[in-house]
C-alpha cells in the first residue's frame, strides 16, 4: 500500500521529550515509562498520537517520546495544573533510571503526518 503525502492545511504541534539510560537498564525503563507515562500522554483528550523511540547506542540508550496536538492551546490543556507546557513533567522514577533529568522539551511544527496500513 502506498502512503498518501502531502502537506497538512494547518501544522500540527509535535511536543518531543529526550533522555537517556544506561544500556544495563534500558528494557526496564521502557516498560516502565510506556506504562506510566506514554500511555497517560495517549489517554489525554486532545492528544492525537504519541510515538516512542529508543536508540541503543554504545553503553547507552536513547529514549525520544513525540506527542502530536492540533494546537499549543490544546497541548497546554494536558498541562494546566502544572503551568509551562515547555517544562517535562519527570516520572516519578525517572531519578532512578535516567542519566541526566531533562528540564524542557522541545516544540516542532509537523507539516507532514503519513502513515501506511499494515492490514
Amino acid at each position: 500500500m502506498a502512503v498518501e503525502c502531502k502537506l497538512l492545511s494547518t501544522p500540527l504541534i509535535g511536543r518531543i521529550w529526550e533522555g537517556r539510560t544506561p544500556i544495563a537498564r534500558a528494557d526496564e525503563y521502557l516498560r516502565y515509562s510506556v506504562e506510566h507515562g506514554i500511555a497517560e500522554i495517549a489517554k489525554k483528550p486532545d492528544c492525537l498520537g504519541v510515538q516512542y523511540f529508543r536508540k541503543l547506542n554504545g553503553n547507552v540508550a536513547q529514549f525520544r517520546t513525540v506527542s502530536f496536538w492540533r494546537s499549543i492551546d490544546e497541548m497546554q490543556a494536558m498541562h494546566a495544573s502544572r503551568g509551562d507546557p515547555l517544562r517535562v513533567a519527570p516520572l516519578a522514577r525517572d531519578p532512578e533510571f535516567l542519566l541526566e533529568l531533562p528540564e524542557f522539551v522541545d516544540l516542532v511544527e509537523v507539516h507532514v503526518n503519513a502513515f501506511g496500513s499494515n492490514r
